[in-house]
């Protein structure tokens, strides 16, 4: 990314500490842009992309 984001860090990470808390997601909508922070405990976990299936679109 190459601009500043309309959020400092420490804000987000007082929003995430509040979602972890409440066991949620926060959306912070500033302007047109939606920001969705999820918490670490509420991630989806990474799954390997399986290399063998053909996905065309």
């Amino acid at each position: 990314m190459t601009r500043a984001l309309a959020i400092s860090q420490r804000q987000a990470r007082t929003l995430l500490r509040a979602a972890e808390a409440e066991r949620g997601i926060v959306e912070v909508k500033v302007g047109e842009t939606v920001f969705r922070l999820i918490p670490e405990s509420l991630a989806q976990p990474a799954k390997p992309i399986d290399e063998e299936k053909d996905f065309r679109l």
